[in-house]
């Protein structure tokens, strides 16, 4: 019997809740706002870090603006995939020649 690797068994990507304050408008149009970001990470830890690692470097870029991230919402992130593609004649549009 074939065995599984803890690490593939476990999700990839993770969902990181960024929030940030903008008083001057710089980064967006709404002083406040709140959005998630996709990160690549083997555990909830490292999904937090890489936010940190995020956060930090968009502060360097836009000076002024907070950028915070939230421990408490990491989720797992499932891409979503179409198992069941329908084939090309079902679409109802077929090649007349003329």
């Amino acid at each position: 019997m074939a065995k599984i690797n803890k690490v593939s068994a476990q999700p990839q990507y993770w969902l990181v809740r960024i929030d940030v304050t903008d008083p001057d408008c710089l980064f967006s149009i709404k002083s406040q706002m709140t959005y998630q970001r996709v990160v690549k990470a083997v555990s909830p830890n490292a999904a937090t870090k890489a936010a940190a690692n995020y956060c930090n470097k968009y502060k360097k870029i836009h000076p002024g603006v907070d950028f915070k991230y939230s421990t408490k919402d990491v989720t797992p992130y499932y891409y979503p995939i179409r198992l069941d593609p329908k084939p090309e004649d079902s679409t109802g549009v077929r090649k007349i020649k003329v």
